[in-house]
C-alpha cells in the first residue's frame, strides 16, 4: 500500500468546496457520532474545521486527528443539512485516501478486507472457516474475531449465487438484474430468495451476474481508494452489458455507491439502479398484485449449470413453497420501519417503503428517525461507539411487535442486539404478502 501521508494533500473538488464552511453547525443535528459523543471533534462542522486546518499547514497528522476523520460514519446526513451545499462525506474520503498508511492496525485490517472482497467466494470460505476452527478452538472470544459472535453473526450453510444466476419464468414481462451485494450473499440469502420469487411472480425473468463483486464502499471507507475503483469497473463491465430494465439492489448503501460513488470514482455508473423499495413503490406490475391479489407466484427455472434437484424444486430457499411458515408475522399489529441512512440522505427514499408496508396490510407506527450505527468498517474500528448509537434505536424501537428495513446490514446490527421480535428486510414481506394472496387466489 503506497503511503501518501507525508505528500501534500490534493486540492480535490471536495477538499476546495468544504473550505467554504462558514460553520453554521446545521449539520451538527442529525451527526450520530456527535449525538453520542458530543464534542466538537466528532461533529461533521468539527471534522471540516480539521481538515481546513491540515490542509492549511496548520495542523500535523496525529493519532487524534486519524481517529477523527475515520470515526466518521458517513451516513450523509450532514451533506442534506449543509446550507451551502457541502459534500463533507467527500471530503472525508479524499482525506482518508491521503492518511491511510498512518494507523497499522487499519493498514492489516484492509488488506484482509481486500484479500476476502476482491473474489467474492473469499469472503464466504472465510467465515465458514473461522466457524469450523471455532468448533475446535474458541476463537470467538478473541479479538477481532470476537466481534462475529457479538454481533450475533449465523453463517448459512450455502451462498444465494449457489443456488443458480438466472431464474426464469414461461411468459416473461422483462428482465431485472439483482446486486446482490455481499452481506445477502453471504449471510442473508433467504432475502435474494424472497426478491427472486417475488420478481418472478410478477412475470420477470431475474439475472444474477457471476462476474458481481463488492460495490466497494467498504474499502473506499478505509481510504483504499484506487481498490475501490477496481471494484467499480468490473462492477460496471457486469451489469451494463446485460439487457435488463433494471439493476435491483438489497442495500441502499451499494445502490447509492454503484450510481452516484462511481461517478465520482471511476466516471461511469450502473444509471440503472435502483433501491428495492423504489422499485415496488414504481412498478405498475406489483401495483396490480395488490388490487387484483389473483396472481399466482411463478415457478422458477434454473438455468445454471447447476442440475435443479426435485428437493430444490420443493424447498427453494428451505421452506415449502406457499407454507405458512414464512408469513406467520404477517399482520402484526405494531410495525416500525427503520430508514437505512442512506436511503433518507443519499437516495431520498423514506416515504416509499412505508406505503408498501401500508398498502400490504401492515399498521405502521411513528418512530423517531436515526442511524443504527453500523457504518460498513465503522462497527469493526469503533465497537462502542457503534453499540451506543444501536442503544437509542433500541430504545425507540421498544413499541413495536416487528422491525422492517431495507437494509442487511441494518439488520445485522439490530438483531445483534435485539433478539425477541422479528426484524425483516421488506422484501421478505412483499413475497409474503404474494404467497399469501396465491392461496387466497
Amino acid at each position: 500500500m503506497e503511503d501518501l501521508t507525508h505528500n501534500p494533500l490534493p486540492y480535490h473538488y471536495s477538499i476546495t468546496t468544504s473550505l467554504l464552511c462558514v460553520k453554521c453547525g446545521s449539520c451538527k443535528a442529525l451527526c450520530p457520532t456527535y449525538i453520542e459523543d458530543a464534542t466538537e471533534g466528532m461533529s461533521a462542522r468539527g471534522r471540516i474545521a480539521l481538515v481546513t486546518k491540515f490542509i492549511e499547514g496548520e495542523l500535523e497528522l496525529s493519532k487524534k486527528l486519524d481517529d477523527r476523520i475515520f470515526s466518521c460514519i458517513l451516513c450523509g446526513a450532514c451533506n442534506k443539512l449543509c446550507p451551502l451545499g457541502i459534500n463533507v462525506t467527500d471530503t472525508i474520503y479524499e482525506v482518508r485516501n491521503h492518511i491511510r498508511g498512518f494507523n497499522k492496525k487499519r493498514i492489516l485490517l484492509g488488506l484482509g478486507i481486500k484479500l476476502v472482497l476482491k473474489k467474492a467466494s473469499n469472503l464466504f470460505k472465510a467465515l465458514k472457516l473461522l466457524e469450523t476452527i471455532n468448533e475446535i478452538i474458541p476463537i470467538f472470544r478473541l479479538y477481532p474475531f470476537s466481534i462475529i459472535k457479538r454481533m450475533d453473526i449465523t453463517i448459512p450453510t450455502s451462498m444465494l449465487k449457489d443456488k443458480g444466476n438466472i431464474f426464469r419464468v414461461s411468459k416473461p414481462k422483462g428482465r431485472i438484474a439483482i446486486f446482490t451485494g455481499c452481506t445477502v450473499n453471504f449471510l442473508y440469502p433467504n432475502i435474494g430468495i424472497s426478491l427472486i420469487e417475488s420478481l418472478n411472480a410478477m412475470n420477470y425473468d431475474v439475472i444474477l451476474p457471476k462476474s458481481e463483486v463488492c460495490c466497494g464502499a467498504p474499502l473506499m471507507g478505509l481510504g483504499l481508494k484506487e481498490d475501490a475503483a477496481e471494484m467499480a469497473e468490473k462492477n460496471i463491465k457486469a451489469f451494463k452489458k446485460l439487457n435488463v430494465e433494471a439493476v435491483v439492489g438489497f442495500c441502499p448503501t451499494c445502490i447509492d455507491f454503484i450510481k452516484n460513488g462511481y461517478k465520482n470514482l471511476f466516471g461511469d455508473a450502473i444509471d440503472n439502479a435502483v433501491e428495492v423499495s423504489q422499485f415496488f413503490k414504481d412498478n405498475n406490475e406489483f401495483a396490480s398484485l395488490l388490487v387484483s391479489s389473483q396472481h399466482s407466484v411463478a415457478g422458477y427455472k434454473n438455468t445454471s449449470s447447476q442440475p435443479e434437484s426435485p428437493k430444490s424444486r420443493k424447498t427453494f430457499g428451505g421452506a415449502e413453497k406457499g407454507s405458512q411458515e414464512s408469513h406467520r408475522f404477517y399482520g402484526t399489529k405494531k410495525v416500525i420501519y427503520h430508514d437505512p441512512c442512506h436511503s433518507v440522505y443519499s437516495l431520498n427514499i423514506s416515504d416509499e417503503p412505508r406505503k408498501i408496508l401500508q398498502s400490504v396490510g401492515l399498521d405502521i407506527i411513528d418512530s423517531e428517525k436515526g442511524c443504527c450505527g453500523f457504518g460498513g468498517t465503522f462497527r469493526l474500528l469503533y465497537q462502542e461507539l457503534s453499540e451506543g448509537i444501536l442503544e437509542k434505536r433500541i430504545k425507540e424501537y421498544q413499541k413495536a411487535d416487528m422491525i422492517v428495513t431495507s437494509c442487511p446490514n441494518c439488520i445485522i446490527q439490530l438483531k445483534s442486539k435485539i433478539n425477541d421480535r422479528p426484524i425483516k428486510h421488506i422484501v421478505e414481506v412483499i413475497n409474503e404478502y404474494i404467497k399469501s394472496n396465491q392461496k387466497i387466489g
